[in-house]
């Protein structure tokens, strides 16, 4: 049996009816998300995620960590549902927006368009480096990817920003779905470096990944960053677990 499914068949998927990515209503016009769920991604928060873990950098997100949007990042990440990113990355986007309006005081957050993005300083979009396995696993960074896609909404609409993959692994760490806050704070402690300091060096710093929960992966993303010498302006990310009302 081949192991590449002929390209015909790939072809045939994408032109297929697909369930909405979020609440699973079937889709005839093949969008990944139907009308509702893409609305909730769209036109939700951004609200101030509310972080346990001090050393938490303030952090903004598009909606709260439930479904039907832990469906659609889930099936993003996990079942091979890549027509999700956009969405999922023009809402991170969103999140940064409002990271940015907070830190700078501009008018970006109202809308993606507004003229105050273009006098923003240059920004990088710093991911959340994923686990090997996790790349091994599901064939790309899923985090790097949304970044990336976040940063091209923003550029669309005049803001200077690029995603710089400047944080790596210094040590092996467990998956943190499931553990305590203090296991999580033990977990991560030491666990991430900067790489390629220089590359951000100057910009505004945002931090993003696709959940918040504790905060402590952020909290450890921002004592490597300053310890390389590099301020974290703020984080975003689409979902949190918990947000201010």
């Amino acid at each position: 049996m081949p192991l590449v499914r002929p390209l015909w068949a790939a072809l045939l998927d994408l032109a297929a009816e697909r369930d909405c990515g979020g609440c699973g209503r079937p889709q005839p016009s093949g969008e990944p998300l139907c009308p509702a769920c893409d609305g909730l991604l769209a036109e939700s928060g951004p609200w101030r995620t509310l972080a346990s873990v001090p050393g938490t950098p303030r952090t903004h997100a598009v909606a709260r960590y439930e479904d039907p949007v832990r469906t659609m990042l889930i099936g993003y990440k996990e079942r091979g549902r890549t027509d999700l990113r956009r969405a999922l990355g023009r809402a991170l986007a969103r999140a940064v927006a409002q990271t940015l309006d907070t830190a700078l005081d501009t008018t970006l957050g109202a809308s993606l368009g507004t003229a105050g993005a273009a006098g923003c300083a240059s920004v990088a979009l710093v991911p959340m480096p994923s686990r090997r396995k996790a790349v091994r696993d599901r064939g790309q960074d899923t985090t790097a990817r949304l970044a990336r896609t976040a940063a091209r909404a923003l550029r669309e609409v005049g803001v200077p920003v690029r995603a710089v993959p400047a944080l790596t692994h210094a040590r092996a760490v467990e998956d943190q779905a499931g553990l305590s806050r203090e296991r999580r704070q033990a977990n991560l402690a030491g666990a991430l470096r900067a790489r390629r300091a220089g590359a951000v060096t100057g910009s505004s710093v945002v931090l993003v990944d696709d959940i918040s929960t504790s905060g402590a992966s952020l909290a450890e993303a921002s004592r490597a960053l300053r310890e390389a010498g590099v301020p974290v302006l703020g984080a975003a990310t689409i979902a949190a677990a918990r947000v201010r009302s």
